[in-house]
C-alpha cells in the first residue's frame, strides 16, 4: 500500500495567491454569517426608530378600523376587504423602508467582507451535503464544536443584555398597573426599544470578534506545507513552458506565413539592411497598398532573400521604411499620412517593369 505523505505534512505556510484564487473560486472565503446578521438587526432597529411614528399611526388606524368596521361598512366579504385595504397598504409602505435597509445592508455587509463573488460551483448539487453521515461528521467536527461554543456565547451576553436592563425596571412596570392604557403602552414601547439598541449594539460588538475569529480560522484552513508550496511552484513553471512553447508556435506559424506573402508582393522597401517591408497593390481590389510582410535584422535579411529569388523589386527610402514598420502592422492597409510616398515607389517600379519589357 501506498501513502501519500502530504497527508501528513505540517502545513505551516501563508498561502500562496493560487491558493487563494483557488479557494475563493470554490466559495471558500472568510466570511462570518453574524456580521451580516448582526448588522441588518442594528440598521433595522435605527429605521425602526426613525420610521416608529408613521408606523405606529398606521398601525392605530388599522385597529380602529378593524374594531370599528361593523357600524360603518357592511359585515360581508366584499365590505371588510374594502373597508381595510387603504389601512393594510399604509402599514406596508410603513414597513417597507426598514425592509429595503435591511436588504441593502445585508447586501453591502457580504460585499464588505468578500467583495463580488459568484460560485456557480456552489450551487451544483452534491451528494456529501445530503449525506448523513457527512452531517454527522460535521456536526462533531472541531468546526462544528467552535459554532456551538460561539452560539452558546452569544445566548449568554444577549441574555444578559436583556436581563439587566430590564431588571432595574421591575418595580417600574410594577406601578404601571395603575397608569392609563396610552402611558402603559408608550412606557413599555420605550423601554422595548431601549432592550433592542443594548441587543444589537451587543450582537454587533460580537459579531466584530466573529468576524476576527472567522478570518483567522480560515486563514488557518488554507495553509500549506512546504512540500505543497514546492509541488504548486513546479506546476505554475511546467504551465508557463507549456504556454511560452505554444506562443512560440503561434509565431512561427505567423513567421511562416508572412513569408509565403512575400512572393505576392509588388516591392519591397528597405532601410536597407535594418528594415524591410513587403507592400502589395492591387488597384481592382484595394483602395491602397497592403503591407503583406515586415520585419528587422534576421527577419529582414529573409524577406529580402525571398524577394530576389522571386523577382520581387528591392527598392532602398530609409525614411519610408522607418515609417512603414513603426506605423503599419501586417495586413493592414498604408494610411493616408504615407500614401503619397508609397505611390512615388510603385510608380517607380512600374517604370521598371515596362522598360524591362
Amino acid at each position: 500500500m501506498r501513502y501519500d505523505l502530504q497527508l501528513f505534512a505540517e502545513k505551516t505556510e501563508r498561502a500562496t495567491p493560487k491558493r487563494r484564487s483557488d479557494a475563493r473560486r470554490e466559495g471558500n472565503v472568510a466570511k462570518s454569517p453574524d456580521f451580516s446578521t448582526a448588522l441588518v438587526f442594528l440598521a433595522a432597529v435605527i429605521a425602526l426608530l426613525v420610521y416608529v411614528p408613521s408606523i405606529y399611526f398606521s398601525l392605530a388606524q388599522l385597529m380602529i378600523d378593524l374594531l370599528g368596521y361593523g357600524t360603518r361598512y357592511a359585515v360581508d366579504h366584499q365590505g371588510v376587504p374594502i373597508a381595510l385595504r387603504a389601512d393594510i397598504t399604509n402599514v406596508f409602505y410603513g414597513l417597507l423602508p426598514i425592509v429595503l435597509i435591511a436588504m441593502v445592508i445585508g447586501l453591502f455587509s457580504s460585499f464588505l467582507q468578500v467583495g463580488f463573488l459568484f460560485t456557480p460551483n456552489v450551487l451544483i448539487p452534491k451528494l456529501s451535503k445530503i449525506n448523513p453521515l457527512t452531517g454527522i461528521q460535521r456536526l462533531f467536527s472541531l468546526q462544528g464544536l467552535s459554532m456551538l461554543i460561539k452560539s452558546i456565547i452569544k445566548i449568554l451576553f444577549i441574555a444578559g443584555a436583556i436581563y439587566f436592563a430590564l431588571n432595574g425596571s421591575i418595580t417600574q412596570l410594577a406601578q404601571l398597573m395603575y397608569a392609563t392604557p396610552g402611558v402603559i403602552m408608550q412606557n413599555y414601547a420605550s423601554r422595548s426599544f431601549n432592550v433592542l439598541i443594548d441587543v444589537a449594539a451587543l450582537y454587533a460588538a460580537l459579531s466584530v470578534l466573529d468576524f476576527f475569529f472567522e478570518r483567522f480560522r480560515f486563514e488557518r484552513s488554507i495553509k500549506m506545507s512546504k512540500q505543497e508550496i514546492k509541488d504548486e511552484a513546479k506546476q505554475q513553471e511546467g504551465n508557463q513552458q507549456v504556454k511560452g512553447k505554444i506562443r512560440e508556435r503561434g509565431r512561427l506559424i505567423a513567421f511562416r506565413r508572412m513569408m509565403k506573402r512575400v512572393p505576392q508582393a509588388d516591392v519591397v522597401i528597405t532601410n536597407p539592411t535594418h528594415y524591410a517591408i513587403a507592400l502589395q497593390y492591387d488597384p481592382k481590389t484595394m483602395h491602397a497598398p497592403q503591407v503583406v510582410a515586415k520585419g528587422v535584422d534576421q527577419t529582414a535579411l529573409r524577406i529580402r532573400e525571398i524577394a530576389r529569388e522571386n523577382d520581387v523589386p528591392i527598392v532602398e527610402n530609409k525614411p519610408l521604411a522607418r515609417e512603414l514598420y513603426a506605423q503599419v502592422e501586417i495586413e493592414e492597409f498604408v494610411p493616408d499620412s504615407l500614401f503619397q510616398a508609397v505611390a512615388q515607389v510603385l510608380a517607380y517600379v512600374y517604370r521598371l517593369k515596362r522598360k524591362s519589357m
